[in-house]
């Protein structure tokens, strides 16, 4: 069974907005200590973690092996299993099985 992604935290939200504005007025992204110090965390291990967390939800990649790499995706919607369009044709038997025609 498929749990419904979380919401964002507070801190991760800011995490994301940092990095936004960011890139707006830079045109790379920001490095761990630059987050840290705009989002009030001193720990960059902390820092690190929200962006891990972010890169598993998909909301932040990595081009390179630096967080100063990093870009913005678009977040993904969140997709539920075995609906399908039940139009003409676009459905399948309950069987599993898609209509030859």
């Amino acid at each position: 069974m498929r749990r419904e992604p979380r919401p964002l935290t507070a801190r991760q939200e800011a995490v994301l907005a940092v990095i936004r504005v960011w890139l707006t007025e830079h045109g790379h992204g920001p490095t761990v200590r630059e987050i840290g110090a705009r989002v009030g965390l001193s720990s960059t291990s902390s820092v690190a973690h929200q962006l891990t967390q972010l890169e598993k939800r998909g909301l932040v990649s990595r081009t390179g092996r630096d967080w100063s790499t990093c870009v913005l995706r678009e977040e993904q919607p969140a997709r539920r299993r075995g609906l399908r369009s039940r139009g003409p044709g676009g459905g399948a038997d309950r069987y599993g099985r898609r209509s030859a025609s």
